[in-house]
């Protein structure tokens, strides 16, 4: 079982991204008071404001001020969901760290399950979708492919249906708080610890006010860096894949050469010509798409840019130097 300090009561941490929910803020407040408290634990709740163009971050400091356990973080500039979360990360206190979106498509009562198997021994306790509601069934068909095709190609197997929601012990936020990959994919980084982990299912519900912005262009882009960064599957799929269309050519010729020589017969020209043309083209531009993909995170991660740069904290003392990303 993990046991907090005895003697000390247990602290929980509530990393919560933002960018423009300022309809979802005071719903937030209020369900997460009210379930923390049920649960008698200290807690904290730590927004990561992504540089909401709306009243998010007015209506977060008014709660700072009355309720000292919210603390905000406003980046400079949207510095993209994963490195919110793992900003939140790196600044919680936490025995226990939980991730909880700020438009609450995810349940705050499953909090007490998750502090229940936490406190059973589990590292890692996510949410598992058996339904999500308000949302279209291609966006769930993709969601569903996405899951079976990172499996596919990526040295690491991910629990399917499974997003950020999720609560993670002490030692695995310091795990995940020393790596420094600038191309992050934090639930893949999650699961790489190898803690011991568990999953409680639930019915992701639809956005109770605003839209979500998340488009399915941002969504492939997602999947493409999630590959890239925990595999090189695609780099050896393209290698045989060369290696079998190099085969093929040489059984192609061969077969062409006996129709000559035995029948007298010649090979079709044209076509045969442009079929091969136009199968070069494409294997070689996807090859090199591929193989872009890897250069163009090997070039990311060697400049070494921060991961998010803080502009203003409200309940929380950030030093200067910490106020950069890793």
């Amino acid at each position: 079982m993990n046991q907090p300090n005895p003697g000390k009561k247990e602290l929980i941490s509530i990393v919560m991204p933002a960018r423009n929910e300022e309809a979802n803020i005071p719903r937030c407040y209020e369900e997460i008071t009210r379930v923390m408290e049920a649960a008698g634990c200290d807690y904290e709740v730590v927004v990561t404001d992504n540089a909401s163009s709306d009243r998010t971050g007015e209506l977060c400091e008014k709660i700072c001020a009355t309720d000292p356990r919210w603390r905000y973080i406003r980046f400079s500039r949207n510095f993209t969901a994963d490195n919110s979360m793992s900003a939140g990360l790196h600044y919680s206190r936490g025995d226990a760290v939980i991730i909880l979106f700020s438009d609450l498509q995810e349940p705050p009562e499953l909090i007490p399950r998750f502090l229940e198997k936490w406190r059973e021994g589990y590292e890692i306790v996510y949410g598992v979708h058996t339904r999500r509601h308000g949302e279209s069934p291609i966006r769930s068909l993709w969601a569903s492919f996405f899951y079976k095709f990172i499996n596919l190609l990526s040295e690491i197997q991910l629990p399917e249906h499974v997003a950020d929601f999720r609560l993670m012990d002490r030692k695995v936020v310091n795990t995940i708080n020393r790596m420094g990959e600038r191309n992050r994919y934090l639930r893949g980084m999650i699961v790489w610890t190898g803690f011991r982990q568990t999953g409680i299912p639930y019915e992701r519900q639809a956005r109770g006010s605003g839209k979500g912005t998340t488009s399915y262009l941002y969504l492939f882009s997602y999947a493409v860096r999630s590959i890239c960064s925990f595999s090189i599957r695609p780099l050896r799929f393209f290698f045989l894949f060369g290696m079998g269309v190099a085969l093929l050519t040489v059984l192609l010729a061969a077969y062409y050469l006996y129709l000559y020589f035995a029948h007298g017969t010649e090979a079709p020209g044209i076509p045969t010509v442009i079929l091969l043309l136009l199968g070069n083209i494409a294997l070689t531009s996807l090859g090199i798409g591929v193989l872009g993909e890897y250069i163009g995170s090997i070039y990311t991660e060697s400049k070494k840019r921060p991961l998010w740069v803080v502009e203003k904290a409200v309940n929380i003392e950030i030093p200067e130097e910490r106020r950069y990303g890793n």
